[in-house]
């Protein structure tokens, strides 16, 4: 066998194998998996199904108010913002993918022509540069290190949306809750304002204090009207957080949950956070990167620059040649000098950041079990208070009924308990609104207690929420000034209040 048939057929199992090393790579496995196994760990309570962040796979209940938990699943299910953090994702797994590959093989081609004429000679050369080869593993690991870095991202931005969600979540169920106390306020203003209007044609009050109380009842209006706009701007707000249009006839919960008996530790909490912030995470990975991209450069600027390759020509008798070409680059000059110095000033960053985030960690869970801890305290103090003003309704309205006391006293009296039910939802909402801060400062989701227990003065005038649909308000057919209670409680108290005037009348006579 001839020297050039050795020398060809080398070159074609040169090119088979280069060509099938670089064909046999399949790409990898998608990593929606992994974040779907995290999330479901930190946040139990969503029970996230296999494949469905961002494939709208959630199914949404109009029967019955929708709970956070719900609430939640929609988002993950329906948000465009988490199909946007997924992309995201799927530049990562494509990098990933092209780590796997190597450099393709270089061929050139040549002619030269003779001074003196004849014919011409063909040069070609055909070279595989092995840099791509002998790092190939570090940088594959490399690019996992990105992928693992890029999930994390993920992990901690969809970890911002759920709180963001229930922060949301949160203030919409406290706006419906307003709107049933102004509903129970403007009912109240109603009353005394008739009764005004009673005592005014029966002669027995100033047209001064009627028109005062005539006001009143346009203020209550007023603030009525405020209450609705807030609570349909608020549910359009988690509407299109979790991805739903705002005509989606779906209700949410009317009351926000319970004060639970729930007691944490600031040192464990923040035990938690370190091991479980994706942030945190984050700069760890984001070090480790540093050191492997480090060791890659010191192999990059070494003897590692090499190419290999087979080099043919054909004189100008038509002999040919054929034979291995090698080719290096000798590190003399540039060995990297200034790419190590700014990976070495990177990991100083990198320390230092992460030593900052921890900081910003232990701070995050101080505010946060600050606010709760004011929360619980605040609610301590409004529970005997709306007790205490309950009772003071139900006493002035007997003392009303047995013409003992005055009927405008009881709807002042009335007016501070509807106040004080309107403090009590709004520290309930800061209560866990911190609450869901804090499961953003640790990580994952906080424990539930079931065992929470209704105070008995926490039911806020016994509003009836069945009668108030808020997820249908059209602000433009609403005319509050028309509007007829028909509560019959009210109608008692205003009758009642009108034999007593008509008592003093004739007292008066």
């Amino acid at each position: 066998m001839s020297n050039c048939q050795t020398w060809g057929r080398l070159a074609c199992v040169f090119i088979a194998s280069t060509l099938l090393g670089a064909c046999a790579v399949t790409p990898p496995n998608a990593s929606l998996t992994d974040i779907e196994q995290q999330l479901g760990k930190q946040f139990s309570a969503l029970a996230i199904p296999e494949n469905s962040l961002g494939k709208s796979t959630a199914v949404i209940t109009k029967d019955e108010p929708l709970t956070l938990p719900q609430t939640l699943q929609i988002l993950l299910s329906h948000s465009p913002r988490v199909r946007m953090e997924l992309a995201q994702l799927g530049i990562a797994d494509a990098a990933a993918l092209q780590a796997e590959l190597i450099d393709n093989p270089h061929i050139s081609i040549g002619a030269l022509k003779p001074d003196g004429g004849g014919r011409w000679q063909l040069d070609t050369a055909l070279s595989q540069p092995l840099l791509a080869l002998f790092t190939r593993p570090l940088r594959r690991e490399l690019a996992q290190e990105n992928l693992l870095e890029a999930q994390l991202r993920l992990q901690a931005r969809l970890q911002q949306l759920i709180t963001q969600t229930s922060d949301h979540y949160f203030s919409a169920v406290a706006a419906l809750q307003h709107c049933y106390v102004q509903h129970k306020m403007l009912e109240a203003t109603t009353a005394r304002q008739q009764l005004a209007l009673s005592l005014y044609r029966a002669g027995n009050m100033a047209e001064n204090s009627f028109l005062f109380y005539d006001n009143e009842l346009r203020r209550a209006q007023q603030q009525m009207e405020k209450r609705q706009t807030i609570a349909y701007e608020q549910r359009l707000e988690l509407l299109n957080l979790i991805g739903l249009p705002s005509t989606e006839a779906i209700e949410f919960a009317a009351e926000l949950p319970l004060l639970p008996n729930e007691k944490f530790n600031h040192e464990q909490l923040l035990s938690q956070a370190k091991a479980n912030r994706t942030d945190i995470k984050i700069a760890q990975q984001q070090l480790a990167i540093v050191e492997k991209r480090q060791h890659l450069v010191k192999q990059q600027n070494g003897w590692r620059d090499i190419t290999l390759g087979i080099n043919a020509e054909r004189e100008f008798d038509g002999a040919k040649n054929i034979g291995p070409e090698v080719e290096f680059a000798l590190p003399v000059f540039n060995r990297g000098q200034g790419k190590l110095a700014q990976i070495h000033a990177n990991k100083v960053a990198l320390d230092a950041r992460l030593q900052k985030l921890e900081l910003d960690a232990d701070k995050s869970i101080a505010l946060a079990l600050n606010l709760m801890n004011s929360a619980r305290a605040q609610i301590n103090i409004l529970e005997p208070a709306l007790a205490v003003a309950e009772k003071r309704v139900e006493l002035s309205n007997r003392e009303v009924n047995f013409m003992l006391g005055n009927p405008f006293e009881l709807l002042a009296i009335k007016r501070q308990q509807i106040q004080l039910a309107h403090e009590f939802t709004d520290t309930l909402k800061g209560y866990w609104q911190a609450r869901a801060q804090l499961e953003l400062a640790i990580g994952q989701a906080l424990p539930t207690n079931n065992g929470e227990v209704k105070d008995p003065h926490s039911d806020h005038s016994e509003m009836d929420h069945s009668k108030m649909d808020h997820s249908k308000m059209d602000h433009s057919k609403m005319d509050h000034s028309t509007m007829i209670h028909q509560d019959q409680s009210v109608e008692e108290k205003t009758d009642s209040a009108t034999d007593h005037s008509k008592h003093q009348e004739h007292h008066h006579d």
